[in-house]
């Protein structure tokens, strides 16, 4: 049998130069009975980083010990506080966050080793949480980075790892170990690490509290655990399997506001069916999960399916439910890496083995004939519960996302700030009636003035077209006119009318001179924007740095980089989920000044960061400028309001023979634009001022009157 001091250990190793796995761990593991190891965050990849090798233990049977530590909000905190003396329950809804869905085989396979080895009782964690002077809990990570082997034969091989195994999530950035060991070790650097190592498991670290997770932490790795795919030296028969995992419930000390209550019980009081129409950030989705955890106290087993319009922010909810004690199945990615998962679940909830199971997926994958599939027989079979929470709920008004909606379901719950769907009577009305009606209403007026979002302050920016741009868009409006003379509502425009309203519409959207505009604005500035979004529109314009035609969300970005040094990254559907999370991280942390968004922003991501918008490109649809305007107002720290600068074309003169159609056509669409900008204007702290400035363009159309 091996031992540590047989085998041919270097003094450090390097990613390039070596293979850190198979020269390093997987033999010092495979030659040791206990490994010591203390890593950073309690993240899927994090706990992927310490696991290297791990199924080599598995084989003569050792032990690992595990110190990491969570990674902490402010609102985390809080709850610790409320619960100093005995925090774990709020320490496992904390780290259950980071266990998020893993699609890299790589990850996979260390993960389902070190939930093997959780599951037969040879791994033991412990979590270390800094705490200050007086012994109260803060943020904070402890950056010890460090491992230590044993044998049977008493010695040992110590290591120290570079700083980077947690940045940006990535498993294989360039690392750096060194290597110590106990059989030649004149300054004793491998009894030091040990000494430290025993200190931070016994809890001895002044600056720490230190406390005990295995049981909590094999339940949360039991996901990742392939029953058919042990380490060697484990078998089934050494698995004590877990019983009811899945707990869903709100964090302790969780307190609901008052309209949120009231929210709760319009929906109860409606049967279990409705619509929360409560303005973006108003906390909807917390909302809804505590009204899913008073469901799931009265009806079990359940399978709560929750629906979202985007992968971020299916992710965003799997982050809120795990909060809640449980682990979700995300249906957003290939079906390969959700239908096993998905079918064991509802055998778990047949089984008695798990009393509920909350289901993540997009509306894509919901419409699918596989999902469908899956749920439909378990649905008419009655023997387990549903309830389905749809976010941003108009986006099921669709004729095929309408058809997927299942008759069998009979507890429904819809969110969203805006339920109808723009210039779609029947799929509003279909949507309403599925789901019950608008049972509770909160919008952004109360929010605002009773504190729960930010106020705020409105610029309208009026922007003039180009000489080209008028012309275009002149020759569009002359068409449009004999179009549209004679219709007497929006349902009434045919498909030819509506191409060309999309053709001005873009014209509009892209006008040239926005971007001179923002130009101006921002070099008028006494400091650079920060904590920023701009919007665009998905056209083409001319890049003010090269003059040469691009999309205008490449213009902006080059803009701003460029000739104002704003550090900023484009956020569109051309960025992967990986891609999305590293950017939105970046500008949490401030790294980033701004980004750059054409409508993967609209909906359901949290930025409560926000602290100023640029709107080069806005719809007339209501929904779309309610759910920006609401992106910015969420509350932060240090954040008084929140500034809107809205770049709106004025339209071009209508004279020149055009007719009494046209200059009709023209005030119509200038109409709307004044619904929208009012809107804004009326709950802005610069309400007066903001409405003032357009004046003149509101008496040229005998638009005086806001609506």
């Amino acid at each position: 049998m091996q031992a540590l001091k047989d085998l041919p250990l270097k003094l450090s190793y390097r990613t390039g130069r070596d293979d850190l796995v198979r020269d390093f761990f997987t033999p010092c593991l495979g030659a040791s009975v206990l490994y010591r190891r203390a890593a950073g965050y309690f993240t899927s990849a994090s706990l992927a980083l310490a696991a290297r090798g791990v199924a080599s233990l598995a084989s003569r049977h050792g032990k690992m010990r595990l110190v990491v530590s969570p990674h902490l909000e402010p609102d985390d905190i809080a709850a610790l506080r409320r619960a100093q003396d005995n925090p774990s329950a709020v320490l496992r809804s904390i780290v259950a966050r980071g266990l998020d869905e893993i699609e890299d085989a790589l990850v996979r396979d260390r993960l389902n080793a070190l939930s093997w080895l959780a599951a037969a009782g040879m791994l033991e964690i412990k979590l270390a949480v800094r705490i200050d002077a007086e012994s109260g809990f803060r943020r904070g990570l402890f950056h010890v980075k460090t491992g230590v082997f044993s044998d049977t034969n008493g010695a040992h091989v110590a290591f120290t790892g570079s700083a980077n195994e947690t940045a940006g999530g990535l498993l294989e950035n360039f690392e750096h170990l060194e290597v110590f060991r106990s059989w030649t070790d004149p300054e004793a650097r491998v009894q030091a690490a040990i000494e430290d190592f025993e200190t931070l498991w016994q809890g001895k670290e002044p600056s720490l509290r230190v406390i005990e997770f295995s049981k909590a932490s094999a339940e949360l790795l039991e996901r990742y655990r392939d029953p058919n795919s042990p380490p060697l030296g484990l078998t089934l028969l050494t698995v004590r399997e877990p019983k009811a995992t899945q707990v869903f419930a709100p964090p302790p000390g969780l307190e609901l506001r008052s309209y949120q209550k009231n929210a709760i019980r319009a929906w109860s009081q409606a049967g279990g069916k409705g619509i929360l129409a409560m303005a973006t950030g108003a906390g909807k989705t917390l909302t809804a999960l505590v009204l899913a955890s008073k469901v799931a106290e009265r009806n079990h087993p359940l399978v709560i399916i929750i629906v979202c319009p985007f992968i971020n922010l299916c992710l965003q909810w799997t982050k809120e439910v795990a909060a809640f004690g449980a682990i979700p199945i995300g249906c957003f990615e290939a079906r390969a890496q959700w239908q096993r998962p998905l079918d064991e679940a509802y055998q778990r909830l047949s089984a008695g083995l798990d009393a509920v199971q909350v289901i993540v997926t997009t509306n894509a994958t919901f419409q699918g004939e596989t999902f469908q599939r899956t749920i439909a027989p378990r649905i008419a079979a009655g023997t387990i519960h549903h309830l389905l929470i749809a976010d941003e709920v108009h986006n099921l008004g669709a004729d095929r996302a309408r058809a997927a909606l299942p008759d069998g379901i009979a507890l429904r719950l819809g969110l969203s700030a805006t339920p109808e769907r723009h210039f779609d009577p029947e799929g509003t009305s279909a949507v309403l009636d599925y789901f019950g009606g608008i049972q509770f209403e909160y919008d952004l007026t109360q929010a605002i003035a009773e504190g729960r979002l930010s106020p705020y302050r409105y610029y309208p920016i009026p922007v003039e077209l180009t000489d080209e741009e008028t012309d275009e868009y002149l020759d569009l409006t002359a068409k449009l006119a004999k179009f549209i003379h004679g219709a007497d509502s929006d349902s009434e425009i045919n498909q030819s009318a509506m191409r060309l309203l999309v053709r001005r519409a873009r014209l509009l959207g892209a006008a040239a001179n926005k971007l001179n505009a923002l130009d101006t604005l921002l070099a008028e500035m006494d400091n650079p924007p920060k904590k920023a979004i701009f919007y665009c529109g998905d056209g083409r314009t001319t890049d003010q740095i090269n003059k040469e035609e691009t999309r205008q969300i490449q213009a902006v970005a080059r803009l701003l980089g460029e000739r104002h040094q704003l550090r900023v990254r484009n956020f569109t559907y051309r960025e992967g989920p990986a891609e999305r999370d590293d950017i939105l991280r970046d500008f949490r942390s401030g790294f980033l000044d701004g980004i750059v968004a054409i409508r993967c922003l609209d909906e359901g991501i949290d930025l409560p960061d926000l602290r100023i918008g640029f709107l080069l490109a806005s719809s007339t649809n209501p929904r779309q400028f309610i759910q920006r305007r609401g992106r910015l107002l969420r509350n932060a720290p240090d954040k008084p309001y929140a500034i809107i600068y809205d770049f709106m074309v004025v339209p071009p003169d209508m004279d020149g023979g055009h007719g009494d159609a046209a200059f009709n056509l023209e005030r119509r669409f200038l109409e709307r634009e004044l619904a929208r900008v009012g809107g804004f204007c009326t709950a802005a702290l610069n309400n007066e001022e903001a409405m003032g400035s357009l004046l003149d363009i509101r008496m040229k159309y005998n638009l005086l009157a806001f609506r």
